[in-house]
């Protein structure tokens, strides 16, 4: 068993108690609207280990065809290829219409060409995958 330590996503739609509740943490008075278990490079769960704490992101590329599998590499790379969302929306969100695969791919290396940063409010593609 590995233990991980999650990211919160703090947006206005979200709720001050609902995923402190679940996950047994202490609500604070900015509203989580998701908690992200995975490996997105933006906000990575942290992986516990003898030698402290790591990205899971980075823990997995180190060795991904161990703790991925050859197969899982040879398709998606030495990423983890989901990421599991806990969302508790407290009030209306907007509707979000994502990519398939290859659009995000295409999507993802023109904002990276064209030298967009990773967080830029304008930029619509911050990985390269979709989101069935």
């Amino acid at each position: 068993m590995i233990r991980l330590t999650n990211p919160s996503q703090h947006y206005a739609w979200g709720s001050l108690t609902a995923i402190p509740d679940l996950l047994g943490l202490p609500a604070t008075s900015e509203p989580v609207a998701e908690s992200w278990m995975g490996a997105h490079p933006s906000a990575p769960s942290l992986v516990t280990t003898a030698d402290g704490e790591t990205g899971l992101d980075r823990w997995i590329a180190a060795d991904a065809e161990v703790l991925l599998g050859s197969d899982v590499v040879a398709r998606f790379g030495k990423a983890l290829p989901y990421l599991l969302k806990i969302i508790a929306a407290e009030s209306p969100l907007s509707l979000q219409v994502h990519p398939d695969i290859e659009q995000a791919r295409l999507g993802y290396a023109a904002e990276e060409a064209a030298g967009i940063p990773i967080d830029a409010p304008h930029r619509n593609y911050r990985d390269m995958n979709h989101k069935p």
